[in-house]
């Protein structure tokens, strides 16, 4: 791993887990509740106790001025939307070279296993790891395998299997990936075999919005007790009623340690959910 590589990489970490607040929503679904004026989610993210934001480099121009410190990862990938005829026809849109000229520390790009075109969404992964090792830039995969892109995208039905995730993050190891964003499959012992193999940081995903917030508080500590690095939640932050609770509480399970009743309690949650507005 090259020098500049490793300083990224370490500024990202170094308050051991990784909390990233995702903004990049809006360039597959568009102009989604909570994510109106990107700048006040990332002053609640710096507010909240995240460590990064992630979002595509025209939003991280327009929030350059609210990022106070935060670690800025950026989305290179996609031109499918959620109004297309497949969501999984990205492309590379933006280079790596871009993304570090408006500030960003790392990039993000989609490894879709499993769908039409495969080998095509995988090159293109690969092609991104490249340039990214030749500049020095960490690239964190978000491996998506084909049976979890309806609920990932439009919160249909959750299928999710230990065996999927586990050859989705191993692959995104393989390509060239410094960490993975995927997500958790539901207990303890079946991540551990997706950590288990796939050597670098894996960071779970946050998904749609979810209707008990201290039950996805639970799955963050579950996570993380199974041997995740951090967790990266956007929809679960600010389409929260209380989002800065919310996030406040997320930081004490992944900074802290706390446990997600612990940590409800900490942040003055209370009983809100989804379901009280």
């Amino acid at each position: 791993m090259s020098a500049g590589k490793k300083i990224r990489i370490a500024r990202l970490s170094k308050r051991g887990k990784v909390l990233v607040v995702a903004i990049d929503h809006g360039v597959k679904a568009g102009p989604l509740k909570g994510i109106e004026n990107p700048k006040k989610v990332v002053e609640l993210a710096a507010a909240g106790g995240a460590d990064a934001v992630m979002a595509t480099p025209p939003v991280i121009e327009y929030v350059s001025n609210a990022l106070a410190g935060l670690y800025v990862i950026a989305r290179v990938d996609g031109g499918a939307t959620t109004l297309g005829p497949n969501i999984t026809n990205d492309e590379v849109l933006f280079s790596v070279e871009e993304a570090v000229s408006v500030g960003a520390d790392a990039v993000v790009a989609f490894g879709y296993v499993g769908v039409e075109r495969e080998n095509e969404h995988l090159r293109r992964l690969a092609r991104i790891a490249s340039e990214c090792r030749r500049l020095g830039v960490p690239l964190i995969a978000e491996m998506l395998p084909a049976e979890s892109l309806g609920y990932h995208f439009s919160g249909g039905e959750r299928r999710i299997t230990v065996e999927a995730i586990a050859l989705a993050a191993r692959v995104g190891w393989e390509l060239g990936a410094d960490a993975i964003k995927t997500y958790y499959t539901g207990d303890r012992e079946s991540f551990k075999k997706v950590v288990e193999g796939c050597l670098i940081p894996v960071y779970v995903l946050g998904g749609p919005p979810v209707r008990d917030f201290q039950g996805f508080l639970k799955l963050i500590e579950d996570a993380l007790s199974a041997g995740a690095q951090g967790a990266i939640v956007g929809r679960n932050v600010w389409q929260h009623p209380e989002p800065l609770k919310a996030l406040k509480a997320l930081s004490a399970v992944v900074h802290e340690g706390l446990s997600a009743e612990e940590a409800a309690e900490k942040s003055k949650l209370g009983g809100v959910n989804y379901n009280d507005k």
